[in-house]
């Protein structure tokens, strides 16, 4: 998929499978019109594809990649594509497995990230089988509300599980987001996802190569919204103190006030070449008050010990709508790569 303007170019992925087989091997890279090779993405597994998000914007999830712990999902954004050069990433081949001087490979995530300057976060972590384990393809929501109250948010396939997440992100310099469970159960692997011009959504499934969650090795399944509003965590926003969640309907205020209906805590990963990675310096976190809106669709956490660079899990089991409905998913993701200053 090329990108528009100046930014006109073919954007390749190229497989890892842990080891570097084959020059520039797991590096997404961009190929100019000239034929001019520019690495942009490194430690890439190759993503089912590529989606505009937004005038200039772009964005892919990469399944399970070297030097990854679970599925992240990066943004390209134009004019400020994320630099692959850095300590042990200067090269066809560079990996955090290259041995290079300055290699920060076994320390946080974070660190990692301030020790190399360069490489930018990705903007949203699928936390392993919380939310995915091999995602596949990307399409945006831009039905207008014909498939739900989810316009504007991101669709993202899933092999292992058979299933589909959905991401809610905002436009900024770090492109910060969450996530969360959509839809569970279907008949196979996802690969392709594809809106219809009703709104509906077309999930392509074959599971050949791989082992899924499923009845069958292949399928077409189309999903199509009743017209009735799920009860849902619709965003998670970052807040200097906490968190704000936009709820699809209004929340029973008796409920949404309880400390107990909520849990929260924080975790990052390790950046290494090694596949995967625990959930690592986790600590549960502080509610330290809520406030609710009178229309009863935005939840205000005060939370102490916000973290930046660190995945923030959130479950609000005891949350009920004002019909007495539990949330038909009750945790949400949060990668806050950036504290806001308001």
């Amino acid at each position: 998929m090329g990108f528009r303007g100046n930014q006109r170019s073919l954007m390749v992925s190229n497989k890892s499978l842990g080891v570097s087989q084959a020059r520039w091997r797991g590096w997404g890279v961009k190929v100019t019109p000239q034929g001019k090779l520019v690495p942009v993405w490194r430690a890439c597994d190759p993503p089912a594809d590529w989606v505009p998000t937004a005038p200039a914007t772009c964005s892919t999830p990469i399944s399970r990649a070297t030097g990854s712990a679970p599925t992240p999902a990066p943004h390209a954004i134009r004019g400020v594509l994320p630099s692959p050069r850095g300590p042990g990433l200067d090269g066809p081949s560079g990996f955090t497995d290259q041995g290079h001087p300055g290699d920060p490979r076994g320390v946080p995530l974070p660190e990692a990230v301030k020790r190399l300057k360069h490489p930018k976060p990705p903007a949203v972590w699928f936390p392993y089988k919380k939310v995915g384990q091999s995602a596949t393809d990307i399409v945006l929501d831009d039905s207008h509300g014909r498939f739900g109250p989810f316009d504007g948010q991101l669709f993202i396939g899933e092999f292992t599980l058979a299933s589909i997440s959905r991401c809610s992100w905002k436009r900024s310099r770090r492109v910060p987001g969450s996530c969360f469970p959509f839809r569970e159960g279907l008949a196979s692997a996802v690969i392709r996802l594809s809106q219809g011009h009703d709104g509906s959504l077309f999930a392509g499934l074959s599971n050949r190569g791989w082992s899924s969650l499923g009845t069958a090795s292949y399928g077409l399944q189309r999903l199509v919204w009743t017209g009735k509003t799920p009860f849902e965590m619709k965003e998670i926003r970052a807040r200097p103190d906490g968190f704000e969640l936009v709820m699809t309907r209004p929340v029973d205020p008796e409920s949404a006030q309880r400390l107990s209906s909520y849990t929260v805590n924080s975790y990052t990963y390790t950046y290494h070449s090694t596949y995967g990675s625990d959930e690592i310096l986790k600590r549960d976190l502080a509610i330290r008050s809520i406030t609710v809106s009178e229309d009863g669709l935005r939840i205000r956490l005060r939370i102490a010990g916000l973290r930046e660079m660190y995945v923030h899990e959130l479950h609000a089991p005891g949350l009920r709508s004002r019909d007495g409905q539990p949330l038909l998913h009750p945790s949400g993701y949060y990668t806050l790569n950036r504290i806001p200053a308001r």
